[in-house]
């Protein structure tokens, strides 16, 4: 009886440690960079990127997430294939362990040293010692919006190039311009709990707070742009070349910009409407024009998707242009994909948009409302730089 009952107090114990362990690391942490890193004579490393992770009971989110290397299909070059942000963990006395994805085998991941208020301290071995900093994060008072439209530029190698519009209702519009699996047009829908996730990565980001532009200080990396749209106007665009934006920025990007990986889509014809790969809109008048973000040119694609064709005349204003990919200089990435009909012109007064096909019956679409109007002031419209004659 007493041998019993010692193992049946071991075990309480050693169940009243385990739950006070998980409870110390519970919560949503960022990495702590010691401030001798962090001065102009140690400055990060030039590709480092914030590390970020909640916590729950049984599970953590890595928010920057786990890849393997993979390979392009078109190209044959080295790509990455996004494995997810979750993973299960357990503890053994003060240790945590991790089932890795890329292994599918259990991995010890840190050593716990101590938490006071809101500073979390875990050892990756005997010597180093890693600080978490703990973020809080009051929903109620945030933003919502009703539909976010992510784009990635490329850049000088294999980053993927691509458009994902998600909507509130969950809806799904993609396009894969290269070096991702999915090629071409697609649409989907996200389940609740996957769409909330994914508007508040960007709700904590608090985006209509941020700058418009953010650049890191090196040459031949991608261009990252998010539109925000609330109540069918675009309220914010974000232009950030090389993930120069905040880390609560970066954080979002990962689960939207590898929705195609997570998400069942169904694909789409490729010319309705027409809209050429490694190009953008630009509006032109008078000599000044307006060219649009590559987030911002995808918004209007997807406006124009669910606008219904007209026979009625308009007069046209503006005349929209396709602006090439000037941050992506490589060899196409898709080249199976064709158009239909080759284009000869596209014409529009804002709200009706006349696309005109060379030995084909033209279409014009109504979109109901004034694009340029609504979303732009008419100081948007500035002087053409010599390129972009």
């Amino acid at each position: 009886m007493t041998t019993f009952l010692l193992g049946c107090n071991s075990t309480v114990d050693q169940q009243k440690a385990d739950k006070q362990l998980r409870d110390n690391l519970s919560g949503e942490w960022e990495i702590i960079i010691e401030e001798e890193n962090s001065t102009d004579d140690y400055p990060p490393p030039l590709f480092y990127f914030p590390q970020g992770m909640t916590v729950s009971n049984d599970s953590i989110e890595f928010y920057l997430g786990f890849f393997k290397e993979d390979r392009d299909n078109i190209t044959g070059k080295r790509t990455r294939l996004y494995l997810g942000n979750v993973v299960p963990y357990k503890t053994d006395k003060d240790s945590v362990f991790i089932k890795n994805p890329l292994t599918d085998k259990w991995e010890f991941k840190w050593r716990f040293v101590s938490r006071k208020n809101d500073t979390l301290k875990l050892a990756i071995n005997d010597t180093t010692v890693i600080q978490f900093k703990k973020l809080n994060y009051n929903l109620d008072t945030l933003p919502d919006f009703d539909q976010i439209i992510y784009s990635s530029s490329g850049c000088y190698g294999s980053c993927p190039i691509i458009d994902v519009s998600i909507s509130k209702d969950g809806a799904v519009l993609f396009q894969g311009e290269g070096y991702v699996k999915s090629l071409g047009f697609y649409s989907g829908k996200l389940g609740t709990k996957t769409k909330n996730y994914i508007f508040n990565k960007f709700r904590r980001a608090s985006p209509l707070k941020l700058q418009d532009n953010y650049s890191v200080g090196h040459t031949d990396d991608q261009s990252l742009t998010t539109s925000y749209i609330q109540n069918g106007k675009i309220v914010k665009t974000i232009h950030d070349y090389g993930m120069a934006g905040t880390n609560e920025l970066i954080w979002a990007y990962i689960p939207i910009s590898n929705i195609h990986t997570t998400t069942k889509l169904d694909s789409l014809p490729l010319d309705e409407p027409f809209y050429p790969k490694l190009h953008y809109f630009t509006f032109k008048k008078d000599g000044v024009i307006l060219p649009l973000e590559k987030s911002e040119s995808f918004y209007l694609w997807t406006e124009l998707k669910k606008s219904e064709q007209t026979d009625l005349k308009f007069i046209s204003k503006y005349k929209l242009t396709f602006s090439g990919n000037y941050t992506y200089w490589g060899p196409d990435p898709n080249e199976a994909r064709q158009h239909k009909y080759e284009i000869k012109s596209v014409t529009t007064d804002g709200q009706f948009f006349k696309f005109e096909f060379k030995n084909e019956q033209a279409i014009t679409y109504n979109l109901g409302y004034n694009f340029i109007d609504r979303n732009f002031e008419p100081t948007d419209f500035r002087k053409p730089n010599e390129w972009e004659e």
